[in-house]
Order: C-alpha cells, then structure tokens, then sequence
C-alpha cells in the first residue's frame, strides 16, 4: 500500500483498505470554529456534551471577532465556558484564523488524521495530515467516540512540475487545477507532488491544500515522496500557468486574467486562510511600496494570525499598506464569511483572495465577487480595474 491507503489502514487498526470500504478511523485532531459550532452546540447538548477520553479538540473565534452583534458575543462566551467544561483548547483573543493557528500551534505530522467543521481543514494537507470536513452535526459522533466513520475514497495523483513564471503564485495553481480538473477530482482524495513542491514554500502549499475543497474533494494532502503516488496520475507544467481568476457564481468558473483585464472593481479583498501569510504580505507591500491605491477602491488587508501581524509590524509592512490606503484588519478571518467589517454592496464588484465567491458569500446577493491571487488583486487595486500583474 502507498501513503494514503497506509495511512488510513493503520487509523483503522485494519491491514488494507480499498476504495469505498467502510471504516473506523482513530481522529488525532478536532477543529472547530465559531462559524460553525453553534450548530455542533445544539447538536451536541444532546449527549450532555459527552466527550471520548483523550480527545484533542482546538476551537477558534475568528469569524467575527470582535463580535459585531449581540449573539455573535454570546456564542463566544458559550464557546469559552464549554471549552472550560472540557478542557478544548480554545484560541478566543484574536490569535488569527483556524487554519493558521493550526499550523503555528499544533504538532501535524504525515498520516495524521484530522476532522473539522469547517471546508477548508484540508490546509494542514500541506503538512501530510489528512484533513476531512464534516458538517456540525456530523462532527458530535467525533467528539463522543473518538472515531469518524468514514467511507474511503477514490484516490489521484497531481504531479505539479517546473518553476512558476514571476507573475504567478501558488494560488493561481490552485485555480487552475479545479478549473482544469474540477469534475476529475470531486469527490476524490487528491495527493500532491513532482518539482515544483520539492521547492515550494510550506505557505505556498498551504494555499493549493486550501482552495481543492471548493472543487469537492475528500481531501488534499502533500507526499513526501513522489514514489508514494496513487491512483491516477495527472501531470501539470506549472511553467505554463498564468494568473488565473474564478468568476461568479463559482470558484470552479475559472479563466486567465487576461480575459477580464479592464473589468472596474470597487472592493479589494487580501488575506485570510488562503492568502494572509508573511509571505503574501511582502508580495503585496513590495507592489504598494510608495505607491497608492485607486481612489475608487477599498483595499482590505487580513493578517491570518497574530504572530504575521506582528511579523508584518517588524518589517515595516503594515505601514507601508497603510499609506498606499490599504486598510489592515484583526488577524482573522476577515470580511470572507460576510458576518461583519467589509461588506459589500449590491453596487460592489469585489477582487478578493477568499476561498468562495458564491452570490451573498461577503454581503449583498447582487455583488460580484472574483477570486485571484494575491498578486492580482494587489495590481488590480492600484489600478481599479481587473489588471494581469506584471
């Protein structure tokens, strides 16, 4: 058996796995997240919050933090007195988005299996880990037993190989592929490999794990090695790649920049879970430098967690956003869930690194939201219009 057949097996405690097989694996890590756990609360209160010894269970309130609304304050509360109850460790003083705090707090190793509420756990792929999302309600069996019964999957390979052209980031990798092999990889695991990650930075394969879910897959997850490939392989020369962006209503609706060049925009979204990391922050501060922003454009910026906020801070790259007009927000989630600062307006056509651009994702139903890369929204937002970076 490869990697990931191996890796579920041994979670299992079985000595093989095929696809479709149903099995029982043993979780190592619950995730969950003030976006989703008043569900999981209601749900849960039924077992009297019974939790499996031992269970390992990382909460953050990012989605709205500070609360804008008098519920949202109540949930926090409700979330820090269950996390006091039984002992979850609970990130609540705006430590930054799940995802991130993941990374920057926890041990993730190769194999290691995780559960959340939330669609995009599969970032810790980037480290080995298999990531599943589940839906609150779902979520409660986890917590009660320790396991998540779970149907295995059909696996692919995606050999990403070269080097990227100097106007193209991981992100645009990541909508390339499920524009390219969206209806290939629903449903599927998808493991990732060939020359491009061999020197790919653990931000940029954070990223690419981050987005696959908005193409359904099971999960995505970066090998070790390439001799570890499974299933079917498909190859990509990301030297061929250019900046890609996702058009409404879907982030699968994918095509080059190019072809929307000139487009006005109105709002500029950066950051967050796929795209608020250091080294986002100095690819965007390196095109703002002395620079400013269009007058027509809101240009919000939000650090994925405290630590790159206050990394930002030391470089000097937080004023440097400032002054081009740029406004930085809490370490967070940001304006991406639509639940408080940066929403948008029926009239608003927003560019934005978020993960979903569905009608009413950041606001009003009638906005336009386009997903790019860092980039590109970065040099659409000097320009106020929709500009393939240089």
């Amino acid at each position: 058996m490869q990697f990931f057949s191996r890796s579920l097996a041994q979670a299992a405690s079985l000595t093989e796995v095929v696809p479709g097989q149903k099995i029982n694996l043993k979780v190592d890590l619950i995730l969950g997240h003030d976006g989703t756990w008043s569900k999981l609360l209601t749900a849960w209160k039924n077992s009297k919050f019974k939790r499996a010894p031992g269970n390992k269970v990382l909460l953050t309130i990012d989605h709205a933090y500070p609360a804008p609304t008098i519920q949202e304050r109540v949930l926090q509360q409700e979330l820090f007195q269950i996390s006091k109850d039984k002992d979850l460790r609970l990130y609540n003083h705006g430590e930054g988005v799940l995802h991130q705090v993941v990374a920057e707090e926890e041990s993730l190793w190769p194999g290691m299996i995780i559960v959340g509420a939330d669609g995009h756990v599969a970032t810790s792929g980037a480290f080995g880990a298999l990531a599943f999302s589940l839906s609150p309600e779902k979520l409660v069996n986890p917590l009660e037993t320790g396991f998540y019964k779970f149907t295995v999957p059909e696996i692919i390979t995606i050999s990403l190989e070269n080097q990227l052209q100097s106007n193209v980031l991981a992100r645009d990798i990541a909508l390339y592929i499920i524009g390219s092999l969206g209806q290939n990889i629903k449903g599927k695991a998808v493991a990732l490999t060939g020359s491009y990650l061999e020197q790919a930075s653990i931000a940029s394969k954070m990223t690419l794990c981050n987005l696959l879910p908005e193409a359904g897959v099971s999960t995505a997850f970066v090998l070790l090695s390439r001799e570890e490939a499974e299933g079917e392989v498909y190859c990509i020369d990301v030297s061929i790649i250019e900046p890609m962006i996702a058009v409404p209503p879907a982030p699968t609706n994918v095509q080059p920049v190019k072809d929307l060049a000139g487009k006005k925009i109105t709002v500029a979204i950066i950051g967050g879970c796929s795209a608020g990391r250091i080294e986002d922050m100095i690819e965007c501060a390196s095109v703002l430098k002395d620079r400013k922003i269009d007058p027509e454009v809101t240009l919000i910026v939000t650090p994925a967690s405290s630590k790159i906020a206050n990394e930002m801070d030391e470089m000097g790259l937080t004023s440097i956003l400032r002054k081009s007009g740029a406004v930085v927000m809490p370490p967070g989630c940001g304006p991406c869930p639509g639940k408080h600062f940066g929403l948008l307006s029926p009239q608003d056509v927003a560019l934005t690194t978020t993960i979903r651009n569905s009608p009413g994702r950041i606001g009003s139903e009638e906005a336009e939201i386009f997903l790019a890369s860092p980039l590109t929204v970065v040099s659409s937002a000097l320009n106020g219009v929709i500009t393939k970076p240089e």
